[in-house]
């Protein structure tokens, strides 16, 4: 066995490890198979679990930069005009009879944007539906249905886009700049375009966009997520998926509404193959957001770089390790892992494996072990003496 070993930020992050408003530790440690990260920033201090969301976050920390360096009220002066109330007048004066339309001001629009996201959206549902509300159900995001009327959601993806960040991330200061900024946008009605001009750029920074394999799957990114989160349960239905196993993937909270849209379009992608409901289920019922996203990614893996190797005869997983029967008999085992070691909880893992997935040999002909990222020498061994030919950072290409 052996003790995982620390990382140097500096070489895993380059000059990303410090920027405007943060500072990643000098030392990243490791638990044997991910990178804890430890962030300081105005808000405090916090860890990120993972190499991949640890350079996502770096992404978001500099989008965030860049948009609290804008003066939302200059960009407003300059854009707004008299059209400072026309885009959702009617909305307004319909759902909760706000400060008059012929007000104007930058300060008076920004109560208005604060109403619109602390309490108008049931009114403006109540409204829009004819006083018969829809029920609640899984392929229900939260974009309110007021802010989609007046394209804030439209307009956040849009700066999101120019941002290179997820329109719906979970760093929450960054999606309250995000859906300031649209907000502004969309009731002061000065163009988007005009606050895209200060995307900060990410130099030979890495960061893991996952990308999409279809159209349909491109086209639900870009529809608001109460719309994406249907089409995306229809695509499933289609598949003949569990509604179980639905309902757990358009609820589970530790993916974004663009997450579960590419992981749908990877399942979409593998459509027809034996097993294909226990992988959705893999990824649907990850409980932490470090192995929602590494699910994710090894779903994409699969649909993309496996696929493209051979013919898939046949999914499933075995102790949450996705394994691909490919044509011949091969058996593929999918881990993500940032930096294998070989320690207990590894060694146990990986060896209840080896007794549950048949084949192996001498050079592990039959049977082979894609790691998504670095794996250690020790580690190699062992997975060579129990039958496994070793492949390490299988996942380079979805960078």
């Amino acid at each position: 066995m052996e003790t995982p070993k620390s990382r140097s930020a500096a070489t895993l992050l380059g000059s990303y490890r410090t920027g405007a408003g943060y500072a990643v530790q000098p030392e990243v440690t490791s638990d044997g198979r991910y990178d804890t990260y430890t962030f300081t920033t105005k808000a405090g201090s916090y860890t990120v679990a993972g190499d991949d969301l640890a350079r996502k976050h770096v992404q978001e920390l500099l989008a965030l930069d860049a948009l609290r360096k804008r003066s939302p009220a200059g960009e407003f002066f300059q854009g707004a005009g008299g059209a400072v109330t026309r885009p959702v007048v009617a909305v307004y004066q319909t759902v909760t009879d706000p400060i008059g339309a012929t007000e104007t001001g930058y300060s008076n629009i920004k109560r208005k944007v604060h109403a619109v996201r602390r309490g108008v959206s049931d009114a403006g549902e109540f409204v829009t539906t004819l006083g018969h509300p829809a029920p609640k159900r899984p392929d229900r995001e939260d974009d309110s249905l007021i802010e989609t009327f007046v394209g804030i959601a439209k307009a956040k993806r849009r700066l999101a886009g120019q941002l290179n960040v997820d329109p719906y991330t979970h760093y929450l200061p960054l999606a309250d700049e995000l859906g300031k900024v649209a907000s502004y946008s969309a009731v002061g009605g000065f163009g988007i375009d005009k606050a895209l001009g200060f995307v900060p750029g990410v130099g030979g920074m890495v960061i893991s966009g996952l990308g999409t394999l279809d159209s349909v799957t491109d086209r639900t990114l870009d529809l608001d997520p109460g719309e994406s989160a249907a089409a995306n349960r229809e695509r499933l239905e289609k598949l003949r998926m569990p509604e179980k196993t639905i309902n757990e993937l358009l609820l589970n909270d530790k993916l974004t509404p663009t997450e579960k849209t590419q992981a749908v379009g990877y399942l979409v992608a593998l459509s027809g193959t034996s097993g294909l409901s226990s992988l959705a289920s893999f990824v649907a019922t990850s409980d932490t957001r470090r192995d929602a996203f590494a699910a994710v990614q090894a779903l994409a893996y699969i649909a993309s770089r496996v696929a493209k190797d051979d013919r898939i005869a046949g999914l499933h997983v075995i102790d949450d390790i996705p394994v691909v029967t490919v044509g011949g008999g091969k058996n593929v085992a999918v881990f993500t892992a940032d930096a294998l070691a070989w320690t207990p909880r590894n060694a146990d893992q990986l060896t209840k494996l080896t007794r549950l997935v048949p084949g192996g040999g001498k050079a592990g002909g039959d049977r082979e072990l894609r790691i998504s990222g670095d794996v250690s020498a020790l580690a190699t061994k062992e997975l060579r003496r129990l039958g496994w030919a070793v492949k390490a950072n299988s996942f380079a290409a979805l960078r």
